[in-house]
């Protein structure tokens, strides 16, 4: 019997996605040392609140500044004012940028786009695919 060669991974990952990876890493034939961070279930913000107040705790967390995060992405300080404040969308560009300084991924600071509306909305309506459980969505994907 071939022994698979394992690697150690540390993994950041969105709050709502925790339950899915844990089954996938299982499915895979991995080991998780912890299901859980945290057991507290948090509600999301708001999707038109997320992208401003993402960056004000993350840019503090960092210890930067306004100034200092419009340095890095190339825009003058406003911009990052109006961000944080929600009066100014983050484009995709600077997302990246601000997921790379910041250390998490560019849809944090991210409205969705028309088309992931489109998608959730079908989801919602019934059009779309959902799975009742990983193991569903797993055989479909041919895991």
């Amino acid at each position: 019997m071939q022994t698979q060669r394992m690697i150690h991974a540390k993994m950041t990952i969105p709050n709502d996605s925790l339950e899915l990876i844990v089954a996938l890493v299982k499915k895979l034939g991995g080991k998780v040392e912890s299901d859980v961070i945290s057991e507290s279930k948090s509600m999301p913000l708001p999707e038109v609140e997320r992208g401003g107040k993402m960056l004000k705790a993350l840019r503090y967390r960092a210890g930067l500044t306004q100034n200092e995060i419009a340095e890095h992405l190339g825009v003058p300080q406003s911009h990052i004012s109006e961000f944080e404040r929600d009066k100014r969308g983050i484009p995709y560009k600077h997302a990246q940028k601000l997921a790379t300084l910041l250390g998490t991924l560019p849809s944090h600071f991210m409205r969705p786009n028309e088309d992931t509306q489109a998608a959730m909305a079908e989801l919602g309506d019934g059009k779309g695919r959902s799975f009742a459980s990983t193991e569903e969505l797993f055989k479909d994907l041919g895991i």
